[in-house]
């Protein structure tokens, strides 16, 4: 009873700050305010919600502390599972076999997390104004793990009116759509690589030769860009910080990136920078998902307002204003916060959602409580073992599909993605094997 009494403390206290601190947190990071805009999540997320918060979590992440952030979680639920054993008097096989688990699992969670299409949230936007993603990936890109219908489905589900494929040094991506998608909405770009040692982002409203850009410099790419109609953004420049940004101004870049899904970490000072650069030259800001297809979230969301009938890019090459919304819910990025990260990830999730979702979360956890009260742990152990080994053998045939038929184009598949599902499929496979009894 008294175990019911502290369950209900947690939720009465998680109302209790749902209801004083929450907060939407979208933010122009343009001008650091808040917007009114809204996010519409999807229905899934009722069903699945401490997974969908978890997994929102981690997509999300300040990629500044990934590491500590990932490595403190991994702490805590080892210090618990050793502290469980040790007051349940368990055998240190047990305590062992249980540590495993509970190691694997966190790390299994996290790989499904970024492998498994979990819809993100959509922003609502008034119908004056056009949602723009300037910067993404299909299979095409090699590093790339779905195809160009995935980022079409990707783009729509998270409310975006319009976004350019920007493929690494190529455009077969953009080639690829069906003939029976409407693409008026889809645009074709690349983003290629530069005699200078960075990449910058080409953006048209047309076809183009993307092989009259290889192997120029900026300044080569940026007069030959203009010179046919498009538009030339520097990606991520916090990533290389080169060339200097009044040099890429010189040079006659259109835009940069403030905010990019892919590469978050960027500190205060360095975006204020970029940011006091373009309002100075009058060139246009963008936030970015620079999806590759792993993990299905994002983030950030480019708006500007519709000129008349214009498509997206003939209102890009007016130079409009862009806010830039992000959903942001970072926090505090202090060393007390990493060593109880789990503690501090958990407040953040309560008063950055609203309280639908956090009621929904308790609910769901109180079936899986009372399911596990009703079964014996080793048999969760054992029965979890071979569901995961299951599950990663059907990504790894998945993935190794997905790869005959992009064997000389792939790389991160091969490199990355069967690896670790081979890896996994025999962890937990060994994991199982090592219960106290076969199924």
């Amino acid at each position: 009873m008294k175990k019911i009494y502290i369950f209900i403390s947690f939720i009465l206290a998680s109302v209790f700050l749902n209801a004083f601190f929450y907060s939407p947190h979208l933010v122009n990071i343009v001008t650091n305010q808040n917007i009114s805009y809204s996010l519409q999540w999807p229905k899934l997320r009722l069903f699945i919600e401490p997974f969908y918060a978890f997994a929102y979590y981690i997509l999300t992440l300040e990629r500044s502390g990934y590491v500590f952030a990932l490595t403190s979680w991994i702490l805590w639920i080892l210090a618990f599972v050793i502290a469980f054993g040790i007051y349940k008097k368990i055998t240190v096989k047990k305590i062992i076999t249980y540590s495993l688990w509970s190691f694997f699992l966190f790390l299994s969670v996290i790989c499904a997390v970024i492998i498994l299409p979990v819809i993100g949230p959509k922003l609502t936007v008034p119908g004056d104004c056009k949602v723009v993603d300037v910067h993404s990936h299909t299979i095409a890109s090699k590093d790339n793990i779905s195809n160009v219908l995935s980022s079409i489905n990707y783009h729509k589900k998270h409310g975006f009116t319009d976004f350019f494929i920007t493929e690494h040094d190529n455009t077969n991506g953009f080639y690829s759509i069906p003939c029976d998608i409407d693409n008026s909405n889809i645009f074709p770009g690349i983003q290629i690589r530069t005699t200078d040692g960075v990449s910058i982002l080409l953006l048209s409203n047309y076809q183009f030769r993307y092989k009259d850009y290889i192997y120029k410099s900026i300044k080569e790419m940026v007069d030959l860009a203009h010179s046919e109609g498009m538009l030339v953004v520097m990606p991520h420049w916090w990533k290389w910080k080169r060339p200097a940004l009044q040099e890429l101004v010189d040079m006659g870049i259109d835009g940069f990136e403030i905010y990019n899904c892919g590469y978050r970490y960027i500190t205060r000072e360095t975006r204020q920078e970029i940011i006091d650069i373009c309002k100075k030259n009058d060139l246009m800001m963008f936030g970015t998902t620079d999806w590759h297809g792993l993990g299905y979230m994002a983030n950030v969301w480019t708006v500007v307002k519709k000129n008349g009938e214009d498509n997206i890019f003939r209102i890009l090459v007016s130079k409009p204003e862009t806010q830039v919304i992000v959903h942001d819910v970072k926090g505090t990025q202090s060393i007390i916060r990493y060593i109880f990260e789990p503690f501090f990830a958990f407040y953040y999730y309560v008063v950055n959602t609203e309280l639908k979702y956090v009621l929904n979360f308790y609910m769901i956890i109180s079936i899986i409580l009372l399911i596990f009260i009703k079964i014996k742990f080793s048999e969760i152990v054992r029965y979890s073992s071979l569901l995961f080994s299951l599950f990663f053998a059907i990504v790894l045939f998945y993935f190794s599909y997905i790869l005959s038929f992009n064997l000389m184009t792939n790389v991160i598949i091969p490199e990355t993605i069967l690896p670790v599902t081979i890896s996994l499929t025999v962890i937990w496979i060994v994991i199982w094997s090592l219960s106290d009894k076969n199924i």
